[in-house]
């Protein structure tokens, strides 16, 4: 199974590929890994591969089936999400209810259930018991960034496929090829996404670039240390909380780039590694005052996420760090 379309993952997709081939599909599926690497893009060609009409293991995407998998609107590819805060008892009777059924069109009938860590309680004990008793048309796959909020019961019952971030290269090819962005801006996008297309495509529509040139040009400065510099600084990261976690975290990837830089020299491994000089002005901090503003930066993030004082935080901060 290729999964034309789906960038990277190329164990999962041979993996999922055999099991088609020697049609031995297990009855349900737990896809893990952190939010916006592909595991639901694999589910859905995972899917459109099983409910293929011309019945081989590689989805032909010419079929009416596929086209109707394509278009979200094939009756026996159904997905499960979230009805708020939670997955809720009422989805998950509907999907029992379906399951008494024969597939509409073919032998198979798949449920992506996203988001599966929200499932309610009460919804995932009934799932359960569907997953102990499993109809053999129906296949279930579980989607969650979060497998360890999910029931153990549940998770033994599944055939687990883990899920890494993406390779860099992925990243930026995909940026390319779909997003039409120029090759630099997509490796740059690329380096900073943590292996996750979707952040990477948040980071471009957050004008991220720019407020990376704005971070590591204050920090690269000989005079950051300086009071109006840190005043400066001060004021550059904002007043909202989202734009102030952004711009913090910003500056932990180039503290940590400059450290690496510093122990190191590998370019390769840098984040920022187009914007070499200035992660050479920030690695003239000694090792010793990188890794203090590194728990600086931590310490600040975790009291922003308890609720503290935006301001008395930034600026206990800004006075505080090693420039």
């Amino acid at each position: 199974m290729s999964g034309r379309g789906v960038y990277g993952h190329e164990r999962q997709k041979e993996q999922l590929g055999a099991a088609i081939a020697s049609g031995r599909l297990a009855h349900a599926y737990l896809f893990h890994g952190r939010d916006g690497i592909g595991k639901k893009e694999v589910a859905k060609a995972f899917a459109m591969a099983v409910l293929c009409g011309k019945g081989r293991p590689e989805a032909c995407n010419a079929c009416r089936s596929c086209k109707k998998v394509k278009s979200g609107n094939h009756p026996d590819l159904i997905t499960v999400k979230p009805d708020g805060a939670f997955i809720k008892m009422q989805a998950v009777r509907e999907l029992i209810g379906i399951m008494a059924f024969r597939p509409m069109e073919g032998g198979r009938r798949l449920f992506l259930i996203d988001d599966a860590d929200r499932l309610h309680p009460a919804a995932a004990n009934a799932l359960l018991k569907t997953l102990e008793e499993p109809a053999a048309a129906n296949i279930i796959i579980l989607i969650t960034a979060k497998p360890y909020l999910l029931p153990r019961t549940i998770i033994s019952r599944c055939q687990q496929l883990r899920f890494r971030p993406l390779r860099r290269e992925t990243v930026a090819r995909f940026l390319e090829e779909q997003a039409g962005l120029e090759a630099t801006v997509a490796r740059a996008l690329a380096a900073s996404a943590e292996g996750s297309i979707a952040r990477a495509l948040q980071l471009q529509q957050e004008d991220y670039l720019a407020d990376r040139e704005g971070i590591l040009t204050r920090l690269a400065s000989g005079h950051a240390g300086a009071p109006l510099p840190r005043l400066a600084l001060f004021r550059y990261l904002g007043k909202s909380k989202k734009e102030i976690h952004d711009k913090l975290t910003l500056m932990q990837s180039c503290f940590r780039d400059a450290l690496v830089w510093k122990e190191l020299r590998d370019q390769g491994m840098l984040v920022h590694g187009d914007h070499l000089d200035q992660v050479h002005g920030i690695a003239r901090l000694t090792t010793d005052d990188l890794l203090f503003n590194l728990d600086v930066i931590a310490a600040s993030l975790r009291a922003l996420e308890a609720n503290a004082n935006k301001l008395l935080t930034l600026e206990a901060m800004t006075f505080t760090l090693r420039l």
